[in-house]
């Protein structure tokens, strides 16, 4: 391989009442109009599935979700020196240093 893919998407579910302090629904994702999990995932080149992260609610952010889930699987890569491709849902990740988003 010559790097991973990181990349999340938004899984549509029924609605599940839950809310935030805000009065908003925490499954409701605002950027899709329906309710959902945010699942991240990291794929080889050729799409194959390397590692899956556990459900977070539909309102929370990609970026938001890969730091809670996905900093095992990108050091593991990283370690072996590959590059992590995203997209710009990823911005202001910055780097993985020593095990460390900064």
């Amino acid at each position: 391989m010559t790097h991973v893919v990181l990349d999340g998407t938004l899984i549509e579910c029924d609605r599940v009442a839950g809310a935030r302090e805000n009065g908003n629904d925490w499954r409701f994702s605002q950027k899709h109009k329906v309710f959902g999990g945010n699942v991240q995932f990291l794929s080889a080149p050729d799409g194959t599935p390397l590692w899956v992260s556990e459900v977070e609610p539909g309102s929370v952010p990609d970026i938001t979700a890969a730091r809670l889930h996905a900093l095992p699987a990108l050091y593991k890569a990283a370690t072996k020196g590959l590059p992590t491709l995203a997209d710009k849902g990823y911005i202001g990740a910055a780097l993985v240093l020593n095990g460390q988003w900064k």
